[in-house]
């Protein structure tokens, strides 16, 4: 899941980061490719954090999320496992069974960090 992130995707980073200020990965140097791995790795305190992160996010954001991870845009394989709990579990709440589903599936894949 290599891509570089549309005008879309940095506006729901900023949203659920907005502290963020580069978009570039201090550790690694390199530039961001997805949302949720950076939010829950090098800005979210914990898994409340990112729950209360998350809540920034419109109903509309939130499902546009779900359909990029959905179509392998957006990647979940190296959210913390604290992290992916919080995102199914939205994605009960505010999505529906199917959409959490797929998820858990998707992260017990066990897809590696890209």
């Amino acid at each position: 899941m290599s891509r570089i992130l549309s005008e879309h995707d940095i506006v729901l980073l900023l949203k659920l980061a907005p502290e963020c200020d580069t978009l570039v990965c201090g550790k690694s140097e390199t530039a961001f490719r997805s949302i949720l791995p950076p939010v829950a790795n090098h800005y979210a305190k914990d898994a409340d954090d990112f729950a209360a992160r998350l809540n920034r996010l419109t109903e509309e954001e939130f499902i546009s999320l779900i359909e990029l991870i959905r179509i392998g845009k957006e990647g979940i394989g190296c959210l913390p496992t604290e992290c992916a709990e919080v995102l199914i579990e939205q994605a009960m709440r505010r999505a529906d069974a199917e959409a959490a589903n797929e998820l858990y599936a998707l992260y017990e894949l066990g897809n590696q960090c890209q």
